[in-house]
């Protein structure tokens, strides 16, 4: 495995995608998690009951299809980077924290979606309240989230302390 890693890491492609597509895929991945993140910590927001402003709780399950949009655009654009350093990634502590926490969100999203968006009606109404359930997965969701992007950020410094050690 850790070959495989090592020969992609080494390939033209990663060096093609390190040296002149990095700058439109990480745009692309930035926009996937504005999305991704941002309508999703939106949905738990409500859900937590800040920001009402007005708007039911099941208006928010026609934010789920732009919010799987973005992961697409995460995921392609994620395995895009990964491909830049593969070696270095797989065996970070940092980014199977990172993914871990993505899975979560995940998880936890469809979780609460399954539960509470797409049951009808009930919380049709402007100042419907979840229940306490609900809120603890748009609680434990929007702490998965945070921590995925604090992790990522963190790996983006983390990762290559070690290039131009040694030298000099």
């Amino acid at each position: 495995m850790d070959h495989l890693l090592q020969e992609l890491q080494a390939s033209q492609f990663a060096f093609w995608l390190s040296q002149g597509a990095f700058p439109p895929i990480i745009t692309v991945h930035s926009a996937g998690m504005a999305l991704l993140v941002g309508l999703q910590g939106m949905i738990n927001l409500r859900v937590l009951g800040i920001g009402r402003f007005g708007l039911p709780i099941a208006a928010m399950r026609r934010f789920m299809k732009v919010v799987w949009i973005g992961f697409w655009m995460n995921l392609c654009s994620g395995v895009l980077l990964f491909s830049i350093y593969p070696d270095k990634y797989v065996h970070n502590t940092l980014f199977r924290f990172k993914i871990g926490f993505i899975i979560a969100g995940l998880v936890l999203g469809a979780l609460l979606n399954t539960s509470l968006l797409s049951v009808g009606d009930e919380y049709a109404a402007a100042g419907s309240r979840a229940p306490g359930r609900d809120k603890a997965l748009a609680a434990l969701s929007l702490a998965c989230w945070v921590s995925a992007i604090v992790a990522g950020r963190y790996l983006a410094y983390s990762t290559f302390a070690d290039i131009g050690a040694g030298t000099g």
